[in-house]
């Protein structure tokens, strides 16, 4: 069962919101981010090439000199939601002191980074978190959600807005939204990880990690093959470790994204 501590500890997430969300607002305070300009004040280049599967994206650093590559063949195009998103990923590798300093004293090789919250390690998490702070800056996203009812439509304006990805802002929604909200990634009917807002009611899954609950939307989607593309209402039971009874028939509300063999759950009480 993954904790909370696993992915990313409350020491990570105050001081890189914190560095982040100061970089954006300094370099951008209006508008949508661009990291390549954050990038060319810094004096880091940059290149946009076909590398195969090597990589999403690497941060090198030669004669003390930075530069960022960025992998078409995984990304799409220069300015895709992924490719944004990766981009602040490897700034994140140089903006955050420990990663840039190894760098620099050769205790680290290159970063080659597999983005999207995908990766165990913490230094790729600790970048995947930078890179989201940065897009999504804390003052304007918290002003956005403002008063606001929650809603999946919200995560889909916040994504145009700060041209990010559904996954990466409904991750930024549990940091420093207005509503709890618990977000459940699964792979294959695993579940690969799962993340939820400070003051969400439930904290466990009702199978840990080891098996995708069945009478939840990403689990009819694996068992049945059934692909429901609206909000669909759920109870507390079907998705979470209920300890007292009268908690079971708590309404919920799932709003579930699938392809393939990827399921990215949206989770909320209304």
């Amino acid at each position: 069962m993954q904790e909370k501590s696993e992915f990313l500890s409350e020491r990570d997430v105050i001081d890189i919101n914190a560095l982040a969300s100061s970089i954006a607002d300094y370099y951008f305070p209006h508008g949508q981010i661009d990291p390549i300009v954050i990038a060319d004040k810094n004096n880091i280049t940059s290149s946009f090439g076909n590398y195969s599967d090597s990589f999403d994206g690497l941060l090198e650093c030669e004669d003390n000199d930075f530069h960022i590559f960025i992998n078409l063949d995984r990304l799409q195009q220069a300015y895709s939601e992924r490719a944004r998103f990766t981009f602040g990923h490897e700034l994140g590798h140089y903006f955050i002191d420990d990663h840039r300093n190894s760098l620099l004293k050769g205790l680290s090789p290159s970063h080659c980074s597999f983005t999207g919250f995908k990766s165990k390690n913490r230094a790729e998490r600790q970048a995947d978190y930078f890179a989201s702070c940065l897009l999504m800056p804390e003052t304007s996203f918290r002003k956005y959600c403002f008063q606001k009812k929650f809603q999946y439509r919200i995560i889909q304006e916040l994504a145009k807005k700060y041209g990010t990805s559904i996954s990466a802002t409904a991750l930024r929604f549990c940091s420093i939204g207005n509503h709890p909200i618990m977000v459940v990634y699964a792979y294959d009917k695993k579940i690969k990880w799962y993340w939820s807002s400070s003051d969400f009611r439930f904290r466990w899954l009702k199978y840990g990690k080891d098996k995708l609950p069945e009478d939840t939307v990403a689990g009819e989607y694996f068992e049945l093959n059934r692909k429901i593309t609206t909000t669909e209402p759920v109870f507390a039971m079907d998705w979470f470790n209920i300890k007292y009874s009268h908690q079971a028939e708590l309404p919920f509300k799932e709003h579930c994204l699938a392809r393939d063999k990827h399921t990215l759950s949206l989770i909320w009480e209304e």
